[in-house]
């Protein structure tokens, strides 16, 4: 039996940014998907990692890459959300 719940507004903001890089592997990419800017999604990736206390993403000059958390945290996030919205 599904519960009805309410998910305040912004609640998961820095969830569906997490997947939409870990999807593009591109910040950038990730921001014009969401349509917001790119220090939008920069931002709310930071602020997760901060509340998760890991680093999800290896960030160089040139690319994205998921840690070894980013990936776990990826395959138990990716089906919670689709679940969610």
């Amino acid at each position: 039996m599904k519960r009805n719940f309410t998910v305040r507004q912004g609640a998961l903001d820095g969830v569906e940014a997490f997947l939409s890089v870990a999807q593009h592997r591109n910040f950038r990419k990730a921001a014009a998907d969401l349509a917001v800017t790119p220090s939008a999604i920069s931002q709310a990736v930071r602020t997760l990692e901060s509340r998760l206390g890991a680093a999800l993403f290896i960030r160089t000059t040139r690319s994205v890459g998921l840690t070894e958390v980013g990936e776990r945290f990826l395959s138990r996030a990716k089906p919670a959300f689709e679940e969610l919205v």
